[in-house]
């Protein structure tokens, strides 16, 4: 379950899996797992097959709890508190015809005009996700240099949401230079929340100083 929760595919779940059991005695493969996650309800976003309609009740009770989430946060919330996978458009199309007051308020709030400053090479990296291209099955997450504009990754998968996948896009960077910015930037939304603690992480390593501040 933790693994799922994880949000893990199939594939790399069995292969933790494997390494936890004794494969001479206990088998355990693709297929037989899928036949015990669908034993144990455990369906994907495409297997559950969810609509506006399907999660309103189970957005009520959230909306009653978390009442400023946002489209991520609710995403997020869906699958650990509810058990619902979802595709982020659903919820976006969920808000668009039942609170369309609360998503013009969150435009109105945040588009604001402000000017851009990075002191210099490496001061700042930026990471973000781009949902463009979710209609044809891919899902772009993108990190860059704002003040040389060097792009650090592009990748492709069928998923940016996922933390552990985003975070690994960044250690891969961070490996691959040998140095980590001053800086990361990027929306509040869960998938990039390993991103900033890994790098508050890395930084107390480097000074331990930081380590002592709240």
């Amino acid at each position: 379950m933790q693994l799922w929760k994880a949000r893990m595919t199939d594939q790399e779940i069995v292969s933790e899996l494997q390494k936890h059991i004794d494969t001479n005695e206990y088998g355990i493969g693709l297929k037989k797992f899928m036949e015990i996650c669908n034993s144990l309800g455990l369906h994907w976003t495409h297997q559950q097959k969810h609509t506006t309609e399907s999660i309103h009740e189970a957005m009520m009770e959230l909306q009653a709890m978390f009442l400023k989430a946002g489209t991520c946060k609710v995403v997020s919330l869906l699958f650990h508190e509810k058990q619902i996978c979802i595709a982020r458009n659903v919820v976006c199309q969920y808000f668009a015809i039942y609170k369309p007051e609360l998503a013009w308020q969150h435009k109105a709030s945040h588009l604001q005009h402000c000017r851009f400053w990075a002191a210099g090479v490496n001061d700042i990296w930026d990471v973000d996700q781009h949902d463009k291209f979710l209609c044809f099955g891919l899902a772009l997450h993108t990190g860059i240099k704002p003040f040389s504009g060097h792009i650090l990754w592009m990748k492709v998968w069928h998923s940016n949401c996922n933390p552990q996948l985003i975070l690994s896009y960044y250690l891969s960077t961070v490996n691959d230079f040998r140095f980590n910015p001053l800086v990361t930037q990027s929306n509040p939304g869960t998938e990039n929340s390993r991103i900033a603690n890994a790098q508050i992480m890395l930084w107390q390593m480097h000074d331990p100083a930081l380590a002592l501040c709240p």
